[in-house]
C-alpha cells in the first residue's frame, strides 16, 4: 500500500510596521555594532572559541531576522475593526484590572510591554473574538476570565 504524505502548510508570518522597524534595528545593531566589536577577538591568534561561536550565532540571527522581515506580510488594515487578529490593539478587562495588549507574531512579542504573542495564553484566548466577548484564559498559573472592551488597529 502506497502512503501519501501531506505537506503541512504554515500560515504566512504577519508582523506590524512598528515590529518591522524594531526588528530591522536589531539587525542593524548586530551588523554595525556587535559583530564589528567581536571581529578583532576572533581574528586574534589566541582567540576564544566562544567568541567565534557568538559571532556565528549573531550572524545567523541577523540573517534570519532579515529574511523573516523581508518575507513577512503586514496586518490587513482593510478588514473589519471588530475581530481580534494580528496587529489588533485590544483593551482587556479582568476582575482586577484593565489593560491594553497588541496581538503580534511571536517574533516581535519581546519588543515592548504592550505586545503579546498570539501563541500566549491570553493571545490564544482573545484571537478571533470580538468586542464584548468574554473569554477564558487557560494559563499555567490558573484559568481566568477576561472581557474584550475594545478592538482597534493602530499602526
Amino acid at each position: 500500500m502506497k502512503s501519501i504524505s501531506k505537506k503541512k502548510e504554515t500560515a504566512p508570518i504577519v508582523i506590524t510596521e512598528l515590529g518591522r522597524i524594531e526588528l530591522l534595528k536589531q539587525v542593524d545593531e548586530i551588523r554595525n555594532v556587535t559583530l564589528p566589536a567581536l571581529a578583532p577577538l576572533i581574528a586574534s591568534p589566541d582567540r576564544d572559541e566562544r567568541d567565534v561561536a557568538e559571532f556565528t550565532r549573531l550572524t545567523e540571527e541577523a540573517n534570519s531576522l532579515e529574511a523573516l522581515v523581508s518575507e513577512a506580510g503586514k496586518p490587513d488594515l482593510l478588514l473589519d475593526n471588530k475581530t481580534v487578529r494580528l496587529g489588533s490593539v485590544v483593551k482587556i478587562q479582568t476582575p482586577k484590572e484593565t489593560f491594553k495588549v497588541r496581538i503580534v507574531h511571536p517574533i516581535e512579542a519581546h519588543l515592548d510591554d504592550e505586545r503579546i504573542s498570539v501563541d500566549s495564553p491570553l493571545g490564544q484566548a482573545i484571537f478571533g473574538n470580538k468586542k464584548g466577548d468574554r473569554v477564558t484564559v487557560i494559563a499555567p498559573s490558573g484559568n481566568w476570565s477576561a472581557l474584550i472592551k475594545s478592538v482597534d488597529l493602530l499602526p
